[in-house]
């Protein structure tokens, strides 16, 4: 990430802690159904940091529990303005998923469109004003192990509020469940990715994964 970022904006090397990071903690994501099962898993890991370190159980306000939906304004307009002409040479060869995303752009006006980029600017304001204590939030990486099959790359509704706030976020394999791993995410404020690799560094070394034998 170093070579791809801007000159100094990344360190080329993780720099460890010298104190135990301060972490909050994400349980769910209002806009999505979250996998017991799996559930259980991600809380046992985060209990296992907590011995460690002081983890801060959070949960979204209230006036932003639809942060999904201003993520998903803005990324249908811009993607209908980007694959329009496309689309209108390869409706066909296009999935009836990407299609009706696309039609849905489409019909989403440039007031709309502007009312949601004021949104997310509020967002990323009210959060890091709000997070910024913190050295990284943890949350699911996802809301159940993976999907079977290859039709799919699964359900990617908890990667969708770090998404609207442009936050750098990462995932740490934290335990199985059943045959299947799942992951911990760690997300921090925009241009904290050197902080947030050292934090995740700490925890990784606190969360010794084994996986199919």
């Amino acid at each position: 990430a170093s070579l791809l970022a801007g000159a100094g904006r990344i360190s080329p090397a993780i720099t460890p802690f010298s104190r135990p990071p301060r972490l909050a903690w994400l349980s769910a994501f209002p806009w999505t159904q979250h996998d017991l099962a799996a559930g259980a898993v991600i809380d046992a890991a985060v209990r296992r940091l907590a011995t460690a370190t002081e983890v801060v159980p959070i949960a979204l306000p209230r006036e932003w529990r639809d942060a999904n939906l201003i993520l998903r304004t803005i990324m249908l307009h811009e993607g209908a303005r980007a694959l329009g002409d496309l689309q209108a040479r390869e409706r066909a060869r296009l999935t009836p998923a990407l299609n009706a995303a696309l039609d849905e752009g489409r019909s989403i006006d440039a007031d709309r469109y502007r009312d949601a980029q004021a949104a997310r600017a509020r967002a990323i304001a009210y959060f890091t004003d709000w997070l910024g204590e913190f050295d990284a939030i943890l949350s699911p990486a996802a809301p159940g192990p993976a999907p079977h099959g290859q039709t799919t790359t699964g359900d990617p509704s908890c990667c969708t509020l770090w998404s609207l706030l442009g936050y750098p976020a990462m995932n740490l394999p934290a335990g199985m469940a059943g045959t299947l791993p799942m992951g911990l995410q760690l997300a921090a404020p925009q241009g904290r990715d050197n902080a947030l690799l050292s934090t995740a560094t700490w925890c990784e070394a606190r969360l010794p994964f084994r996986g199919l034998a």
